[in-house]
C-alpha cells in the first residue's frame, strides 16, 4: 500500500475521476491550478506538509505529431521548461545556451528533466515533452519548438512536476491524454472529453494493475 498524491492542473482536469473501488493504496488529489509556477509551489507545499510516496500527474496535452491521436494517453518521461530563454528570428536559446545556467546542475540532465518513473504497471508510449508559458497557437512556434526540441508533447505544467519530483527524490507517473494537436486553434477539431475519459480510464488501471506493495 502506497500513499499516492494525484495532481491535476485544472477542475477540469480533474473534476470527473473517482478512485475506483479496488484500489488498496491511499489516493489524495491535489488541484495546483494552471501554469508552472502554480504547479510548482503547490506541489512543493503539498509534499512538505503530507509527504506522498508517488506523485502520478494527469492532464491533458497537445500533440506535435500526427503519429499520436486525439485520446491517446501517453507516460512522459522527460520534460524540460521549453521557454526560458531568448527568441531570435526564427531560432531559440536557452538559459544553458547562453550559459545562464548549467546543463548538467540537479535536477537537470542535458538541460531536461528525466523522471524516476513511478513503479506503477502500464503499457504506455513514453515520449518526452516541453512546458511551455502560451500555449502554442502558429505554425511558426510549432516549427520553432519541433526544431529546438522534437517533443513528442506539450503542456503548461510537465515540467515543474518533474522539478518537484527529482528535487524531492519521488517517483513519478505523468500521464497525459491528447486532447488536441499543437498549433491548431480550431476547437472543433479539439476533442477534451474524449481524452479526458480515456485519461480516467488508464488512471483507474493504473491504481488497481499496479507494482506497489
Amino acid at each position: 500500500m502506497a500513499r499516492i498524491v494525484i495532481v491535476f492542473a485544472s477542475h477540469l482536469e480533474a473534476q470527473g475521476f473517482e478512485i475506483p473501488p479496488a484500489c488498496e493504496h491511499r489516493v489524495e488529489f491535489l488541484v495546483s491550478g494552471v501554469g508552472a509556477y502554480a504547479m510548482q509551489y503547490a506541489l512543493h507545499d503539498y509534499c512538505m506538509h503530507h509527504s506522498p510516496e508517488i506523485i502520478v500527474c494527469a492532464g491533458i496535452a497537445g500533440a506535435f505529431s500526427q503519429e499520436y491521436q486525439i485520446g491517446q494517453i501517453v507516460a512522459l518521461t522527460s520534460d524540460c521548461f521549453a521557454d526560458v530563454g531568448v527568441i531570435s528570428g526564427t531560432t531559440f536559446q536557452s538559459i544553458f545556451d547562453m550559459k545562464l545556467a548549467h546543463a548538467e546542475q540537479t535536477p537537470f540532465v542535458h538541460g531536461r528533466l528525466p523522471i524516476t518513473c513511478a513503479p506503477l504497471r502500464h503499457s504506455l508510449p513514453q515520449v518526452s515533452g516541453i512546458t511551455v508559458n502560451t500555449i502554442t497557437a502558429s505554425e511558426p512556434m510549432r516549427d520553432l519548438w519541433r526544431k529546438t526540441y522534437n517533443p513528442a508533447v506539450e503542456t503548461m505544467e510537465g515540467a515543474a512536476v518533474h522539478y518537484v519530483a527529482l528535487r524531492q527524490n519521488l517517483p513519478c507517473l505523468h500521464l497525459r491524454a491528447i486532447s488536441n494537436m499543437v498549433g491548431e486553434r480550431n476547437k472543433d477539431k479539439w476533442n477534451i472529453p474524449l481524452a479526458l475519459e480515456n485519461l480516467y480510464n488508464e488512471l483507474r488501471n493504473v491504481l488497481i494493475q499496479n507494482l506497489v506493495q
